[in-house]
């Protein structure tokens, strides 16, 4: 599976915006990114366009959290995560935009939240 000079390339880039990326590791559908920021952490699925046979360096980044609110065992109910996720959502997109050499930086209108 593809992913892992994304991963990185998201663990040396990302501190610089504040986002702490202390490990990352390969799955069976892809890759997983820890994120962290303040007391906040998720993961970053990294998954190849299965589309894309012949380019393989395509990515799609999905966060792990994909619903606003999320359960927490700590304060034993839901919390609006939305604006974490959202935050460090942003963050990697303006990172991978901001270089020069990555050609195209998509996002789906209702990412990462339908």
């Amino acid at each position: 599976m593809y992913g892992k000079a994304l991963c990185l390339y998201l663990q040396s880039h990302l501190p610089g915006a504040g986002i702490n990326v202390p490990s990352f590791n390969n799955e069976d559908w892809g890759w997983w990114v820890d994120l962290e920021r303040g007391g906040f952490k998720m993961g970053l699925c990294v998954y190849s366009d299965p589309t894309a046979i012949n380019h393989p360096e395509r990515y799609a980044l999905l966060p792990s959290i994909q619903k606003a609110k999320t359960w927490s065992w700590s304060k034993l109910r839901s919390v609006d995560a939305s604006g974490d996720v959202l935050g460090l959502v942003d963050t990697v997109e303006s990172v991978l935009k901001a270089d020069k050499e990555i050609p195209v930086v998509t996002r789906h209108d209702d990412y990462p939240f339908d």
